[in-house]
């Protein structure tokens, strides 16, 4: 190691001093640690992208935790293009210089930005919406259905006048009489209807704590596909199901349920080791609480005829979220 100048004319007059000093300066690398064990590199995140290019890789992370997955690297497992509709474009491409006069247009310094870019379509333009605004849009039609079924039943009770409920039982309610008379729509339909209080307050809660997490994971798209996907697959079952088993001729159901219970079985199927609280109060695994529904729900279509919950439409509503899970992990 050599010394500057003027230090080196004093070591010169004083001999001991110069081999006392030389004697105890020794080449001290510059990230040497003071103790023993590794530490890590302070007031940066543990990775290795964040770290000086002269530091080895394995000197201070050996034992550092790997985070576990979030809710968007499952978006990004899901969704079969990487590019997502809110990425941002590269610095050279956000940079739009103009070199060539007004007269002869506008021709970017860093050529055509938009080379190999596809425009939006309509999809990304529905990726875009905050979440918020799709899982409000989707209480807020249950919530005005809701209000049409208590506006009927007052015009009935008070005024005698059914029409109003005989509107919404063709539209929207599943029976083999709408299907047979022409009306298909209502399978669709009755995945925002509800009858009663207690039945659309269920369903509603369910689905503000459950849409989130698979609005991160699949978009608004895929959310909304996989609720409309589900109450037409509950609807379609348990209208087959009470027309050719049951045999029940008075059979009129509302699919609000089959929609739910599809998020439902979805999200246990993505995240089966995800907590549950029973009742608000007991935790139960996710996979755990959806296979007691089902086994339940299946229990009573098969065994307790009538009643005034359609059993078969939660079955089928669970099945539909399986089953778009299995197809967008590429199993079926």
């Amino acid at each position: 190691m050599a010394l500057p100048t003027a230090p080196r004319v004093i070591l010169r007059l004083v001999p001991g001093l110069a081999r006392q000093t030389t004697a105890s300066i020794k080449p001290v690398p510059f990230f040497q640690s003071t103790s023993s064990t590794p530490r890590p590199f302070p007031f940066f995140y543990p990775s290795q992208q964040h770290l000086p290019f002269a530091i080895p890789r394995n000197t201070f992370f050996n034992s550092a935790p790997v985070p576990s997955p979030t809710f968007t690297a499952l978006r990004a497992a899901f969704h079969t293009s990487s590019r997502l509709p809110n990425a941002r474009l590269p610095l050279v491409q956000q940079r739009g210089f103009q070199s060539s006069s007004r007269a002869h247009g506008i021709r970017p310094y860093y050529g055509d930005m938009n080379r190999g870019r596809r425009p939006p379509n309509w999809k990304d333009r529905i990726n875009s919406i905050e979440h918020v605004w799709i899982l409000g849009g989707l209480i807020v039609a249950n919530a005005l259905v809701f209000c049409a079924w208590q506006y009927g039943q007052e015009l009935a009770v008070r005024f005698r006048d059914a029409s109003w409920i005989r509107f919404l039982q063709r539209n929207f309610t599943v029976s083999w009489q709408n299907i047979t008379q022409g009306r298909v729509w209502c399978l669709l339909t009755s995945a925002f209807s509800h009858e009663g209080t207690s039945h659309l307050v269920m369903n509603m809660v369910t689905l503000f704590f459950m849409a989130p997490p698979v609005l991160a994971m699949l978009g608004n798209v895929g959310f909304l596909s996989l609720y409309l996907f589900s109450g037409l697959s509950a609807s379609t079952f348990s209208l087959l199901f009470n027309h050719y088993v049951t045999q029940n001729p008075q059979y009129a159901a509302h699919g609000a349920s089959g929609a739910t219970y599809g998020t439902i079985a979805f999200f246990a199927a993505a995240m089966p080791r995800a907590t549950f609280l029973l009742f608000f109060v007991v935790p139960v695994r996710a996979w755990l609480c959806v296979s007691g529904l089902f086994a339940w729900d299946f229990y009573n279509a098969t065994s307790r005829r009538g009643g005034m919950t359609d059993s078969a439409g939660h079955v089928g509503g669970i099945a539909s979220g399986l089953l778009f899970f299995l197809r967008k992990v590429g199993r079926i």
